[in-house]
């Protein structure tokens, strides 16, 4: 389910809450989260990260560049304070970042997390996960290369907190370094400390250990072996989103410091990795974004339901006003298509859906009122595409534009079914004639993305 501004926020399990974290997580009880993962948008200067440009993410993340670093540690402070208000006393907490704030946030966490016994703040810091990458580089730079990410690791308590350890496969070069013996049998081994300072097989105080049992070596906190989404190979899973976070990186963090069952929160969930990750491993799951187009493709990639997701939070006022790729899009989503992403030449189509009889039906959408002229076009394009349906978008429709929609149903035996903004409020996909998929296509928004 999605929960938005106009609702209460109780505490639900494996929920989308569309609004500003502040007041969402204000409503949550202390102590109820096991983990929690965040990847707020980095203090880059770089507006990409504002994706959606809905109006909720400009208000919400537009000021946080505007007066340098303190602006933005004043900004994360509060946030952070309220996640770790929500954080059981056994969880985990993980701060995405680079290194533009990643030395920042670290003096803010330990402030927050506590001193600790020791008194020296960093009791409660487990560990600076540095995750690199490879791709392009800019030869006449004078630095050099950056190719890693920042992830913070903080407990609430030093002793008892979830921590499952992963093991990657021994690299070539170490079994040649390493496991250099051989028994009777042909068997590589290496030889290890028993802990005991007693006999082992062979050498006093030390055991064999044998390559084929052997689980692997142990990931440490440098990560080189995840491929960013954008990385040659990774393209299935790349959405298009220029701060999207491979599901392989966010399910070595979950399986490592939570248990099946376990509660994971994302804060800014983004295009909602977090959340499927979460959901293919079986834990439950929160997230929350301020922008209800996120929100709604988050919905759409773990396969929720579009019935009320989005449109509730907007107004008929704030619609008008919303930049008219996105409103096409939004609207679009919201019965159950998919968003053309071409910004010219689209040959007036901005998305198809399919219904029970036909299917990539096209979509067209105006942000004004549709007149009997908008029709007559639209009639073209349902048979250029050989198409019997088609669906029509708008504030409203004028008394011209309903009675050519009546004369083509009944002269030329072609259906175009009007839909007004307000009845999105309120209708299903399926009232329009829509197949209502359990799970809706994702898109790559790239190109989306570069209309705005």
């Amino acid at each position: 389910m999605v929960e938005n501004l106009k609702v209460k926020y109780d505490f639900k399990l494996d929920t989308i809450y569309c609004g500003d974290n502040e007041i969402v997580l204000k409503r949550f009880p202390p102590k109820s989260v096991d983990l929690i993962y965040i990847d707020p948008p980095f203090f880059s200067n770089q507006q990409y990260e504002i994706l959606w440009k809905d109006g909720y993410e400009i208000q919400a993340y537009k000021d946080r560049w505007e007066g340098g670093i303190e602006k933005y540690i004043d900004w994360m402070k509060p946030k952070i304070e309220l996640l770790y208000r929500v954080l059981k006393d056994s969880g985990s907490f993980y701060l995405h970042c680079d290194y533009h704030a990643s030395a920042y946030l670290k003096v803010l966490c330990d402030k927050i997390f506590g001193n600790g016994d020791n008194n020296i703040g960093r009791t409660y810091f487990k560990n600076e996960i540095v995750w690199c990458y490879s791709g392009r580089e800019h030869p006449k730079s004078k630095v050099f290369p950056r190719k890693h990410d920042i992830i913070l690791f903080y407990v609430k308590n030093k002793k008892n907190y979830t921590f499952n350890p992963e093991f990657g496969s021994y690299r070539p070069e170490y079994i040649k370094n390493f496991f250099k013996e051989k028994d009777e049998d042909g068997r590589l081994y290496q030889t290890q400390p028993n802990g005991k300072g007693g006999n082992g097989y062979g050498n006093k105080g030390r055991y064999r250990q044998y390559l084929d049992e052997s689980k692997g070596i142990r990931i440490n906190d440098w990560w080189d072996d995840i491929k960013p989404v954008w990385h040659r190979g990774q393209q299935k899973e790349h959405l298009g989103y220029p701060t999207q976070k491979p599901i392989s990186l966010l399910k070595r963090i979950i399986e490592t410091s939570s248990n099946v069952g376990d509660i994971v929160l994302d804060s800014f969930c983004g295009c909602g990795t977090t959340l499927v990750a979460s959901k293919e491993l079986n834990r439950r799951f929160i997230g929350i974004d301020v922008s209800p187009l996120a929100c709604d493709e988050i919905a759409t990639r773990i396969g929720y339901s579009k019935l009320n997701i989005i449109g509730q939070k907007y107004s008929i006022s704030e619609l008008k006003k919303m930049n008219h790729f996105t409103f096409q899009y939004w609207f679009v989503r919201r019965i159950g298509g998919t968003p053309n992403p071409r910004k010219t030449g689209d040959k007036g189509i901005d998305g198809k859906v399919d219904t029970k009889k036909e299917l990539n039906c096209p979509i067209e959408i105006k942000q004004h009122n549709i007149t009997r002229p908008d029709v007559d076009k639209f009639e073209t394009v349902i048979k250029r595409n050989n198409k019997k349906t088609g669906y029509m978008g708008a504030f409203e429709f004028t008394k011209g534009a309903i009675e050519e929609i009546a004369r083509f149903k009944r002269e030329e035996k072609l259906t175009i079914i009007p839909i007004i903004v307000k009845d999105l409020f309120k209708n299903e996909p399926k009232k329009y004639g829509i197949i209502e998929k359990d799970k809706l296509k994702t898109v790559n928004i790239s190109k989306f993305l570069k209309k705005q």
